[in-house]
């Protein structure tokens, strides 16, 4: 997928919105006594997330998902967002492809798309749109206070803008992707655009050293 001048523009100010727009594919926030071949992909503490109940069109989703190979990516948005949503989720889609072909089976990760724009995006709405880029995708809402907490804790960014006359309404939010390990801790942030090549080779290395470290 190519980025237009429009897109490329609008994923840059949302970075630099939400988050310091950091060099390379994986945006690091941390750094400490991690191995040299994960310096600027791992975070030195990964941080424990808050579990919390969200809703999906398969039913209650309680988030972050926690199992021995559990890994997430997940992503934040809203459905009606014009370019860059659909940019990104179709960039993880390219990265989720390259992964079917390279990596084991059972050791995906689960792509996540949560949008924090609930009065529009139903569960049922969400799943339609997430199909759009791969029937793996999880779309996933949640009410107000729920999806704040999540937002506030991964360091992520989003406010919803002024309807205009007919009542549509835009969201700025963060463009980042976040990586979330087995045990439910934000492991990394990643900055979009991903290539699949380089992102599975190191999501590979970052499943290693979180293998390691657990033992």
């Amino acid at each position: 997928m190519k980025i237009t001048r429009g897109i490329g523009l609008a994923i840059v100010s949302l970075l630099l919105i939400g988050s310091v727009a950091v060099a390379g594919n994986f945006a690091l926030r941390n750094t400490g006594n991690i191995p040299a071949e994960l310096s600027g992909i791992a975070l030195a503490e990964p941080l424990l997330l808050d579990r919390r109940e969200f809703r999906s069109a398969r039913g209650k989703i309680v988030f972050p998902v926690i199992g021995r190979t559990k890994w997430t990516f997940l992503s934040i948005g809203y459905a009606n967002c014009p370019d860059v949503c659909p940019f990104i989720l179709g960039n993880l889609s390219e990265v989720e492809t390259h992964m079917k072909h390279e990596l084991p089976d059972g050791s995906l990760p689960r792509f996540v798309f949560l949008s924090v724009d609930p009065q529009r995006d139903t569960p049922e709405f969400l799943e339609e749109y997430a199909k759009h880029f791969s029937d793996r995708l999880v779309g996933m809402t949640g009410d107000g206070s729920t999806i704040d907490a999540l937002i506030q804790q991964i360091g992520g960014f989003y406010r919803i803008g002024k309807a205009d006359a007919d009542g549509f309404y835009p969201v700025d939010h963060s463009a980042e992707i976040f990586l979330i390990d087995p045990s439910g801790r934000l492991f990394a942030r990643l900055e979009p655009p991903l290539d699949p090549a380089v992102t599975t080779a190191r999501f590979r290395m970052a499943t290693d050293f979180y293998q390691a470290s657990e033992r």
